[in-house]
């Protein structure tokens, strides 16, 4: 077996014992909070709005975890973390840190721009595309499940159609609503699927 097959094998395994469906319901999770945030901001102002998600979103950690261990580990058990993986992850938090950064920057600069009376509609849409492009990309690359670079093309898009579903008069709050509640069930969905095929299998008999 050559190199290419080992990588290739390494990578299958990695991916059937961690590829659950669970942390796809986390990112609908999160995904869900551009949705209901828009909502919420009119009454607790736009820090609070997201900032009241930080709890649900640490409650839907815990419970996933929970599930994780009780569920899924009995079933596919747990993944060893090999140094070639480790080092994609390590890449992963750098790229992060990078991206939250850029994240920062962009919607400093958006909000001077604005105060100097600057405006537009995709002054802040189109370079969010793009950081969520990457971010998404990096994630399915260090996860090695490209389902989630589909998933990364999929928010992007929506951040220029709600955009543009506000100006045609057809959305509100510049469409996060809809664009990003209908991202959110419909990987939610995917990620129960994949779960409840996982979760639905027996336990393995122990050996002895």
């Amino acid at each position: 077996m050559n190199a290419i097959d080992l990588k290739r094998e390494e990578r299958n395994a990695f991916r059937s014992v961690t590829d659950t469906g669970l942390r796809d319901m986390m990112i609908a999770s999160f995904v869900a909070m551009f949705a209901i945030a828009p909502l919420l901001s009119g009454t607790l102002g736009d820090f609070w709005s997201s900032a009241v998600f930080l709890p649900v979103l640490a409650v839907v950690y815990l419970i996933i975890r929970f599930v994780h261990s009780r569920l899924i580990v009995p079933r596919v058990g747990q993944a060893q973390w090999s140094a070639v993986r480790k080092s994609h992850l390590r890449r992963l938090g750098v790229a992060m840190l990078v991206v939250n950064v850029a994240a920062f920057i962009s919607g400093a600069v958006a909000f001077f721009l604005a105060e100097r009376g600057v405006t537009g509609p995709w002054l802040f849409s189109v370079p969010l595309s793009l950081i969520v492009m990457v971010l998404f990309s990096l994630l399915a690359y260090a996860m090695s499940v490209p389902r989630y670079f589909v998933y990364g093309v999929a928010l992007a898009a929506c951040l220029p159609v709600g955009e543009w579903l506000f100006q045609q008069g057809y959305a509100s709050h510049h469409g996060f609503p809809m664009v990003f509640g209908s991202a959110a069930i419909a990987i939610a969905l995917i990620g129960l699927v994949k779960f409840v095929r996982i979760a639905s299998q027996p336990i393995p008999a122990e050996d002895g």
